[in-house]
């Protein structure tokens, strides 16, 4: 007699949910991208509540970027401890228009630059006093930008509305000018990359750079229209970024040179209408651009050739002059118009916006986790090995496992049951001697 061998059934593989699956995640990530803020876009500009201030410059305290400062056309500095949900209004009788609020490279005196000279503060903005007079070499001007030199402690570069550039090699107790015989005399920025000793000035007559300090400038216009003013000239090296990248904000829009300043060209995008009032570098992820401008602020990820929007929720086509990274871990963007507006708003509570992918995501979970219990569940049920019925036993002993008997499939009639049977020792004896 042939032994036949049966074989345990196997669960067949069902490709039902891992198409669902597959569908339910491609309209996730639809709906997920088609948002335009919340979890991946980051949420909308928001007011930090000083609305009408006419705000024109930002600093964020380089040793707790909680604290925020801003300074508006008069004369008036703003203080917030908390990252720019509430502000103290600071106002000392002196001050006139702000041009620039900077903090030195210690990050413990917070300077400010105004219509009327230069202050200086080491309480937080509390208490403000003079830097400089003209008996010290410091002239009656007004004051447009400041740079320090970050391997030289005490040196100071300070911008001029008509005498140029001043240098201070004594944290501001004597001044020199530092840009005799040259052709500009109105400042608009300037910057001092540490690293190559270079300092940039932005002018109305183009951009400049000296090499040494101030004693000698060169002037770096090659590329760039004729009677361009420039607004802010900014080497990303400072912020991190690549050597020799420079970055320049004009009232003919954005320029950027790849060596040094040597040559200048426009990215993908120039916004050549536009004024490009300042440009921040992000000092976390260098390739990643932000322009102040006459329209609002614009972002290029790929240091400067493309640009884009960040966001709504500013005012429509209201000039931003300023820009700022602060508050915890530097999450947050700053930008100074008439108001301060933060970016991401995290005061706004919940929106539909907000709220959408959040529960899509959460749906995207639970099925996620039917499918898988709906696939465990029929892969049981299709592994459950079949009832084997055993014929009553001559005694109620169970037998021992050496003396179990074999089994035989018996093929099934109409009306028969698909039971297994087992076979009689003497019987299959028998049906092998007929055989035989």
């Amino acid at each position: 007699m042939r032994n036949i061998l049966v074989e345990p059934l196997r669960a067949r593989e069902s490709p039902g949910p891992v198409c669902l699956l597959g569908i339910v995640l491609g309209i996730l990530l639809v709906c997920l991208s088609a948002c335009s803020s919340g979890i991946l876009a980051g949420g909308n500009w928001q007011s930090s509540g000083l609305q009408n201030k006419h705000i024109r410059v930002l600093a964020v305290d380089p040793n707790n970027p909680q604290n925020i400062y801003a300074g508006n056309d008069q004369g008036a500095i703003f203080v917030s401890t908390d990252a720019g949900q509430h502000w103290l209004e600071r106002n000392p009788a002196v001050f006139t228009q702000i041009n620039a609020l900077t903090f030195d490279s210690s990050g413990k005196k917070l300077y400010a630059t105004t219509g009327n000279g230069i202050f200086v503060s080491t309480d937080a903005a509390q208490q403000w006093n003079a830097v400089g007079t003209p008996s010290t070499g410091l002239p009656t001007d007004g004051y447009t930008a400041l740079a320090f030199d970050l391997n030289n402690s005490h040196a100071i570069y300070a911008g001029t509305a008509h005498h140029g550039v001043l240098v201070s090699k004594d944290d501001g107790k004597s001044w020199s000018n530092a840009a005799s015989g040259v052709p500009f005399h109105s400042i608009n920025n300037l910057a001092f990359d540490s690293d190559a000793h270079q300092l940039w000035a932005a002018t109305e007559l183009g951009i400049y750079r000296s090499d040494d300090g101030g004693t000698t400038w060169r002037s770096f216009n090659n590329g760039l229209p004729s009677n361009i003013i420039v607004y802010t000239v900014q080497p990303a090296s400072i912020s991190g970024g690549a050597l020799g990248l420079i970055f320049a904000g004009t009232n003919r829009g954005f320029f950027l040179s790849q060596d040094a300043g040597a040559h200048w060209a426009t990215g993908q995008e120039a916004f050549p209408g536009l004024s490009v009032y300042e440009i921040f570098v992000d000092f976390q992820m260098p390739a990643t651009v932000y322009a102040a401008t006459s329209v609002g602020v614009f972002r290029s990820d790929d240091s400067g050739q493309d640009w884009g929007s960040v966001a709504p929720g500013l005012p429509q086509a209201q000039p931003v002059y300023s820009l700022a990274l602060g508050a915890t871990d530097y999450s947050q963007l700053y930008a100074a118009a008439n108001d301060v507006y933060l970016f991401p708003g995290n005061s706004g509570g919940l929106t539909a916006t907000k709220l959408l992918p959040t529960l899509l995501i959460l749906l995207f979970f639970y099925l996620l986790y039917r499918l898988v219990m709906r696939g465990r569940n029929k892969t049981r049920q299709m592994l459950k090995p079949e009832r084997i019925i055993e014929s009553p036993a001559s005694t109620s002993e169970p037998p021992s496992p050496d003396k179990l008997a074999p089994y035989k499939v018996v093929s099934q009639d109409k009306g028969q049951s698909n039971n297994i049977h087992p076979i009689d020792h003497k019987q299959e004896v028998s049906s092998e001697g007929e055989e035989s």
